[in-house]
């Protein structure tokens, strides 16, 4: 994989406690939950206060004592804080960083920055560990556990710096062995080197596929397409990118296998997951999850805003009610069919640069949401070059004929209140523009007013 490697997360004692606090708590009652974020918040702020630039200024700004704080009002005194824009952090990293961060063995990360510009975060012993028992939360979920084989499917670039790089005919390749897991790269898979990597896979049979969705979506139809079906994964975990409901229908359609999607941030302040029976379960162990409006109040069940999100294990470099620039639907206090007590969010709807706008300043998320029910849509894209018009790039099968066509600009005419008028470009692929996420929305308008957090 290319975020884990294994030296990072390797602290026995904390991994087995971490283990069992999970496992006993997906059954906690509200007020449990609510009773460990408090006590480990409440530390959290002390530390930031005495030792983190950045927030001994703001807290002194904001009016908010350490001295005052306690398990009974912590909870409400971090909602005083204003939210934190990844702008900030980008402008000023060691404003954030703890005087003795090096006590908590930090370790510098760099984003893949999809606005255009990376961001580095470090990542610390606590934040790692969370991070590691939340996944194996997840894949025990799926059925998968750390040890079996899995294979890790981006667009990525590798080099001769990346270590355990093999190759295979015309296939290059990752396998560390130490991991069980092997890494391809989607931008190197075509036709002519199908067969190569189609052999590492018979040889390897990873269980578990895990990646970006678009990259997915490639090899399974390259797969279908030429008659290799001697590997399917039991269970497709997608991650980094927005799964979209017309790919989640091509790639069940050659690997009947579980499809469960998790949300998470290399920031690590989140983390979202879903269950078999389909419920999307935040886990409140990782950290406190707001979902909030653009004045950082909280929304009503049902209605979207932004995703804010306090880490509660990282105190090397703690973050606040940062804004995760990605945008969520509320859910109230329903419980998900599987029994567990983990609450949930509804649907996590895409990022702030996934959005598309109207010459009233209107900006409008979700698009994906018009694909639904769609057929013969194997790849789609949208292109916004002005506030007028929106090129929908499609790669279509012979079931997408006038009446789908007409059914989906209706469809994406009512997304965005008839505000915006939809052209179809018929293409054979959709390629990214550079390697790394697929970003299923290009919008080159940005309204000030419609950038505001």
């Amino acid at each position: 994989m290319i975020e884990f490697k294994i030296a990072d997360f390797f602290y026995l004692n904390d991994l087995a406690r971490t283990y069992w606090l999970m496992r006993r708590a997906e059954h906690w009652t509200t007020e449990k939950f609510l009773r460990y974020q408090a006590d480990h918040l409440l530390p959290l702020l002390v530390h930031c206060s005495q030792l983190v630039p950045y927030y001994s200024t703001l807290f002194k700004k904001s009016g908010l004592s350490p001295a005052r704080l306690n398990r009974e009002n912590v909870l409400d005194q971090l909602r005083r804080l204003p939210l934190l824009d990844k702008e900030v952090l980008r402008a000023a990293p060691a404003q954030f960083m703890a005087r003795n961060a090096q006590v908590y063995r930090p370790k510098a990360i760099t984003t893949s920055g999809t606005t255009g510009t990376p961001l580095t975060v470090f990542w610390d012993r606590g934040s790692n560990v969370m991070e590691l028992c939340s996944m194996q939360r997840f894949w025990r979920w799926a059925g998968f556990r750390i040890g079996q084989s899995f294979l890790d499917l981006r667009s990525r670039v590798f080099t001769h710096q990346d270590r355990h790089l093999s190759t295979q005919g015309r296939a290059q390749y990752i396998r560390n062995w130490k991991i069980n897991s092997l890494e391809f790269n989607a931008d190197l898979i075509d036709k002519t080197s199908l067969s190569d990597y189609y052999q590492v896979l018979l040889r390897y049979q990873p269980r578990l596929l895990r990646g970006h969705p678009q990259a997915m979506q490639k090899l399974a139809l390259l797969l279908q397409e030429s008659g290799m079906t001697g590997w399917k994964p039991r269970v497709i975990t997608p991650t980094s990118e927005a799964l979209y409901d017309f790919q989640k229908a091509e790639i069940a359609r050659v690997w009947p296998a579980p499809i469960l999607d998790h949300y998470g941030l290399k920031e690590h302040n989140a983390f979202f997951a879903q269950c078999p029976e389909g419920g999307y379960h935040i886990f409140p162990e990782y950290g406190i999850t707001e979902i909030v409006d653009d004045d950082g109040v909280a929304v009503k069940p049902g209605e979207e805003g932004w995703i804010v999100a306090t880490g509660l294990h990282n105190f090397a470099q703690p973050l606040l009610r940062y804004n995760t620039r990605d945008r969520g639907v509320a859910a109230g206090d329903e419980r998900c069919s599987c029994g567990r007590t983990l609450p949930l969010i509804r649907s996590v709807i895409g990022r702030i640069d996934d959005c598309i706008y109207t010459e009233n300043g209107a900006r409008y998320s979700g698009m994906h949401f018009a694909f639904f029910g769609r057929k013969g849509i194997q790849k789609a894209r949208l292109i916004q070059e002005d506030l007028h018009t929106v090129q929908v790039e499609l790669v279509i099968t012979p079931e997408f004929d006038q009446q789908e066509a007409e059914a989906l600009r209706e469809a994406l005419s009512r997304k965005v209140n008839h505000q915006l008028n939809f052209t179809f470009v018929y293409r054979d692929d959709i390629n990214q523009e550079k390697p790394g996420k697929f970003k299923f929305v290009v919008s080159r308008c940005h309204l000030q007013s419609a950038d505001r957090p």
